[in-house]
């Protein structure tokens, strides 16, 4: 499913989707999370699977050969955070940023940038 898509059905969710619990991300946090997307991987690349968390926040997860990555964007601390673990080595890499901090997100965005290149086909030949 598109992006594009399935922001669209994260902002239909009502209040309590989750058991009576759950709170729906907002059109700005939406906003923000498919500007990063949009920004920093190719619309032909492996698109992120997209989750709305009970707070109010977005996940976007990747599985990219024996990787788990995820950005979890909270909107109640407004920060974005990076956790990707590599299933062989058991190495874990975090990073947190708040969303205000333009430089930082930049920083986000260009890692993730980075590692769905690398696992283009072409990369890889």
């Amino acid at each position: 499913m598109r992006k594009a898509e399935r922001c669209v059905e994260l902002l239909d969710l009502a209040p309590g989707w989750l058991d009576g619990e759950g709170r729906p991300p907002s059109r700005k946090l939406l906003d923000l999370v498919g500007e990063c997307l949009e920004a920093h991987q190719r619309k032909d690349g492996q698109q992120p699977r997209l989750f709305p968390t009970p707070e109010g926040g977005v996940e976007a997860e990747w599985r990219i050969g024996r990787l788990d990555l995820s950005i979890e964007f909270d909107p109640s601390s407004a920060t974005a955070e990076w956790h990707a673990l590599d299933l062989d080595q058991g190495m874990v890499d975090e990073q947190r940023v708040a969303f205000q901090d333009e430089p930082g997100m930049q920083a986000i965005g260009s890692k993730l940038q980075r590692v769905l290149e690398c696992c283009d086909p072409i990369c890889e030949a």
